[in-house]
């Protein structure tokens, strides 16, 4: 097997890659870009491997068996470890439905489509990114895939002649192109995939065949030192000025990408040689050795401070983050020196099939957890049924999806006369089953309905969150509807209202005023006023739907309270209709005036779900009626929620 020069630089880069993501993590207003300390990661990867690989064609000794051994050797030890530690501690704090979805993640885990897993999972309903403990093992799994192709790739192209940088020159521009595309139309595709996502690494393979096939990693071109610092300027500027929420990775992902080529070309032949930032700074041994342990500190810094978030909510004390993070960096520490660096170096033959069997071994674990033959520590008859209840959330089955030209996809049930136009974000879509009930059976010239509504996008036109290109294709949807069917007599409009106008709300009014306060506020009423207008000008009758009362003690898992040390019961309490009303009134009956000003009718779900005063929690045998703190579920909604009978009525 081919030996490189080692370059201190290079661990340097990975330091200020894992600090990144690390405080990104715990800390995102530190750092707002800090993940892209992941592109950081690709890019000396595809550098590092495709270096291996041009010196092993060239020397003519390059071997596949041995080149995955050796990743074996460097991946399995600390992997395994994080895998059976959290499965561990998972199967302690978490609920059935959780710790069945970590066995899930874990067996992905050991396949290497961890990416694939979290793509497919993506949407409105998905679990919390911060309530997954291995959820940072996408980029993993990202590495994995392209290792899996990209060498015998290159032994292709080797075989056969072709022209090697014309090839790869070819791939990562069209790769990129893909990628720039990708992340307008599905920002999630774009970065959990690793067809997206491969620019990032054939950029350092193209670095590496200029400094390993051509040889220039020793020459000091006077480059290098603006290089090196033209370098530190693209990462300083990715890490400060991207956000969450931007399109990403994008044209964004050139700030990260080209930052780390300029700091490796600058510090190539790291030594008299190397650029002054990468000898004096990235090759400092304090940098280095954070470099050395960077893989098992990103593999063990999520799942601490994912813990945390399970256990102590969304905004815990930062006193917990620190904590968290501190026994991060204990782990990795005794990972690295007493289980990574003895099972990486051990000279037995035996080391990587006892490896194998092992990561095997836990994904057959994980398995078995996913499929409930391994079940979470605490799972009374009680903990079933609010299990049951959380898991309950499909509430569009048994309609008829059909995809429009923008490429935002309607939903449809019942006959094909006259037609009720359900409209809204996912407040709306828990109707569904009850509509789907009273029209399933509705003859071909009966009354039907359309749902146009997606999760988290408000019913009111030119109101985004993130500039999301997918609430202008909901509208798009909603406006084509109402002028190419003229079946359409009835429009029922439906929304978690309050939460989109809360202080501090980060929708906006024309990405730019924020709808929570003045003038934003006023500019979305306005629009929500216009939408009025314009559908009694068409003739239709209009129905807005206020929102459910929403709640901590309404959540279903407020059965229960979460200590790091385990799962304890708890009187969940009860939300009065006052105290909703309190904090919610104002602006339900501002949207309920506006309405009625406008003509249309108006409907309270609180005179329905609210008896003597208290929300309601449980139905009659005690059984949650809803799934989480917002929503119904959809068996309760079939049987019991009448208030929207009339919408769809002869």
């Amino acid at each position: 097997m081919v030996s490189l020069k080692y370059r201190p630089d290079i661990d340097g880069l990975r330091a200020v890659a894992v600090l990144g993501v690390v405080i990104y993590h715990a800390f995102p207003w530190m750092l707002p870009g800090g993940f892209t300390g992941v592109d950081i990661f690709f890019v000396i990867s595809g550098y590092l491997i495709s270096g291996i690989l041009y010196k092993g064609h060239s020397t003519g000794n390059f071997s596949f068996k041995e080149f995955y051994a050796r990743r074996i050797r460097r991946l399995f030890p600390a992997l395994i470890t994080v895998l059976l530690l959290c499965l561990a501690y998972g199967w302690l704090i978490l609920l059935p439905d959780e710790f069945h979805q970590l066995g899930k993640h874990v067996a992905a885990g050991t396949l290497f489509i961890q990416n694939l897993i979290f793509w497919q999972e993506s949407g409105y309903f998905d679990t919390a990114a911060t309530l997954k403990p291995l959820l940072h093992l996408w980029s993993l799994a990202v590495e994995e895939q392209f290792y899996i192709f990209f060498p015998p790739l290159l032994l292709v192209i080797w075989k056969r002649k072709w022209p090697l940088v014309a090839i790869m020159g070819a791939l990562m521009i069209t790769t990129f192109i893909l990628n720039v595309v990708m992340s307008v139309q599905n920002s999630t595709t774009d970065f959990f995939l690793t067809p997206y996502r491969a620019w990032e690494f054939l950029g350092g393979s193209l670095l590496a065949w200029w400094h390993y096939d051509k040889g220039h990693e020793d020459e000091l071109p006077s480059y290098r030192e603006a290089f090196s610092w033209m370098g530190v300027l693209l990462l300083g500027l990715g890490m400060a000025c991207v956000h969450t929420g931007d399109a990403y990775p994008g044209w964004r992902a050139l700030l990260p990408v080209t930052g780390t080529l300029m700091l490796m070309e600058g510090g190539a032949g790291t030594g008299v040689s190397g650029a002054w930032v990468n000898r004096k700074i990235l090759s400092h041994t304090a940098v280095v050795w954070i470099g050395l342990i960077s893989y098992p500190l990103y593999l063990f810094h999520w799942p601490v401070l994912s813990f945390v978030h399970i256990v102590k909510g969304e905004n815990p004390n930062p006193g917990y983050m620190l904590m968290a993070l501190l026994v991060g960096f204990m782990l990795t520490v005794l990972t690295y020196y007493f289980i990574e660096k003895k099972i990486r170096h051990h000279k037995s033959v035996w080391t990587v099939p006892a490896l194998v069997v092992a990561f095997l071994l836990v994904g057959g674990m994980g398995l078995l957890a996913w499929v409930g033959v391994i079940s979470a520590c605490y799972s009374s008859p009680r903990m079933k049924v609010i299990n049951t209840v959380i898991q309950e959330k499909n509430m569009l089955t048994g309609w008829r999806q059909v995809k429009l030209k923008n490429g935002f996809c309607i939903d449809k049930v019942g006959g094909n006369g006259p037609q009720t136009l359900f409209f809204g974000d996912s407040n709306m879509q828990q109707y569904c089953p009850r509509i789907r009930e009273l029209l399933k059976d509705n003859r071909s010239e009966e009354r039907g309905a359309i749902s146009i509504g997606e999760g988290g996008i408000v019913p009111i036109r030119h109101v985004t969150l993130n500039h999301s290109p997918e609430c202008g294709k909901m509208f798009e949807a909603f406006e084509q509807q109402l002028l190419a069917d003229p079946k359409i007599d009835r429009v029922v409009i439906v929304a978690r209202w309050s939460f989109y106008f809360e202080k501090g709300s980060r929708w906006k009014v024309d990405d730019e005023y924020p709808i929570g306060q003045s003038p934003g506020k006023e500019k979305a009423f306005d629009q929500l006023e216009k939408t009025f207008r314009r559908l009694h000008e068409l003739g239709k009758k209009v129905t807005l739907v206020l929102m459910i009362p929403t709640g901590q003690q309404l959540d279903p898992k407020s059965n229960f309270t979460r200590r790091f040390s385990g799962i304890k019961t708890r009187d969940q309490g009860v939300l009065t209709k006052e105290e909703f009303l309190r904090e919610n009134g104002a602006v339900l009956r501002e949207i309920a005036t506006l309405a009625k000003d406008n003509g249309a009718e108006v409907i309270d779900p609180m005179d329905y779900l609210c008896k003597n005063g208290i929300c309601i929690a449980e139905d009659e045998g005690r059984v949650p009626i809803r799934f989480d703190d917002a929503h119904l579920r959809p068996g309760y909604v079939k049987e019991h929620v009448h208030y929207l009978d009339r919408t769809v009525e002869p």
